[in-house]
């Protein structure tokens, strides 16, 4: 077999994963689970993204607070070396909150179904990355 043969024989599979991952995550969005568009109509349905964003927030600094202190508790590193982990750790949060901001704000407006401007996708996507966020530094550093 040839080298892009081979590499085409290895891509295809991995296509189809990408298309289930895209599929299941359309599926499991959790600001779905969160307020259930069809149970909450009209303002309602605002009002709870709007809770829920304010609520994965609050839940998302909760997390990354207990990854600083696990990493705090980490006797067998120099102070230094503490230090550096946390300020890392406080940059790569920053970044995230940039990327989460230019997202949801100028990007997720544009994925609704009624079009640009639909703030209940941005409501929407903002829950989704603060719940992945905080279940992401969860993952790594413990509840």
């Amino acid at each position: 077999m040839t080298p892009s043969a081979l590499m085409r024989s290895a891509l295809i599979p991995l296509l189809a994963i990408f298309a289930v991952t895209a599929a299941e995550a359309q599926q499991s969005r959790p600001s779905q689970a969160v307020c259930e568009r069809a149970k909450l109509p009209g303002r309602g349905y605002i009002e709870c993204l709007e809770k829920a964003s304010r609520d994965t927030d609050r839940t998302m600094n909760e997390a990354l607070a207990r990854a600083r202190a696990v990493i705090e508790s980490h006797a067998e590193l120099a102070a230094v070396q503490r230090t550096r982990w946390k300020t890392a750790l406080d940059e790569a949060q920053g970044v995230f909150l940039r990327f989460r901001g230019l997202e949801c704000q100028n990007v997720a407006p544009y994925e609704g179904a009624k079009g640009i401007g639909t703030f209940e996708e941005r409501l929407a996507c903002l829950v989704d990355k603060n719940i992945a966020r905080a279940r992401d530094l969860e993952a790594r550093y413990g509840r």
